[in-house]
């Protein structure tokens, strides 16, 4: 008797492995199937309860997940072929540092992503900061000149910077006078 018991605890514990491992693969299945059909998480969580009688919750979790999935994919994907052409880059950064074009525009031309344009600006940026603030204070020393346009034209800064930075002199001078 205590043979059969056991065997035929073993046989249910062999059983609910099984269901559990073949559940959790259609709940995969599922997702990737909803993932694939729609553009975002919340589409991904009405497809699984609408389609496949998930709970809400459950399913916004799982769509959550599978977003976050397919956006890191993306991103390593983008990052490996950006990495492939390194040396492309790097003769693009270049060449464009020695024209008189804004950096921003001929990067963009030679066919680099917004973003990657954006934070290699803002890198060379960052790095002539106290040559920036001394262009700055220039231009803020001419009463005569539109600080903006000063920046712009004496000094080559992209004009979203320069309109930025005079607009966030302007405030700091009106706050100053109340």
């Amino acid at each position: 008797m205590k043979v059969s018991l056991r065997s035929l605890i073993a046989l249910l514990a062999v059983v609910a492995v099984a269901s559990a491992c073949g559940k959790k693969h259609n709940q995969r299945a599922d997702i990737v199937e909803c993932s694939s059909i729609s553009l975002d998480a919340k589409g991904t969580t009405q497809c699984l309860v609408q389609l496949h009688g998930w709970k809400v919750a459950e399913a916004t979790r799982a769509a959550m997940a599978r977003q976050h999935e397919l956006d890191s994919l993306k991103t390593w994907r983008e990052d490996s072929a950006w990495a492939v052409e390194s040396a492309k880059h790097k003769r693009d950064l270049e060449n464009c540092r020695k024209t008189p074009d804004q950096i921003t525009n001929c990067l963009l031309v030679a066919g680099w992503p917004l973003h990657r344009v954006e934070r290699t600006a803002d890198s060379l940026w960052g790095a002539e900061q106290s040559k920036h603030r001394k262009e700055l204070q220039t231009c803020m020393n001419k009463r005569d000149m539109n600080l903006s346009s000063c920046l712009t034209l004496y000094y080559k800064w992209e004009s979203d910077r320069a309109i930025a930075t005079a607009d966030s002199v302007a405030r700091a001078r009106l706050g100053g006078h109340r």
